[in-house]
């Protein structure tokens, strides 16, 4: 009776723990605008920045919304949702990896992709 009632206040116990794991969003540290150098960063015509909001994410050539989020314990979110590629007239369901690689970087795959690595803008510059 003592055993079972450990084990039952173990797995309470647990719960936020597992719910730490099923985040909501982005998380805000990977939020922001990053580009693929600091070129992306400072000018305005390259295609090489990223812009990651709470529930979505804009890259020069695809556009995600985000639905549902998990994270791994290395840190990762993964990412499912709806996504539109450049000149594409149809939606998708796509999975968007993110994460943290020292405190500037962001690695940001999709679907089954390489990761590619960006850094940090200071300022935020539009992607498209």
């Amino acid at each position: 009776m003592i055993r079972l009632a450990l084990i039952a206040a173990t797995a309470l116990m647990s719960l936020p723990a597992v719910a730490q794991q099923r985040p909501r969003a982005i998380p805000p540290a990977m939020q922001g605008t990053w580009g693929s150098s600091s070129e992306s960063c400072t000018n305005a015509t390259d295609d090489g920045r990223v812009e990651v909001k709470p529930r979505e994410v804009t890259f020069f050539a695809t556009y995600c919304a985000l639905r549902r989020f998990r994270a791994a314990r290395d840190g990762t979110i993964t990412a499912h949702g709806l996504c539109r590629g450049e000149g594409e007239t149809t939606i998708e369901r796509g999975t968007v990896r993110f994460r943290r690689v020292g405190g500037n970087r962001l690695a940001i795959a999709l679907d089954d992709g390489e990761a590619s690595t960006y850094q940090r803008c200071e300022r935020p510059i539009p992607v498209r």
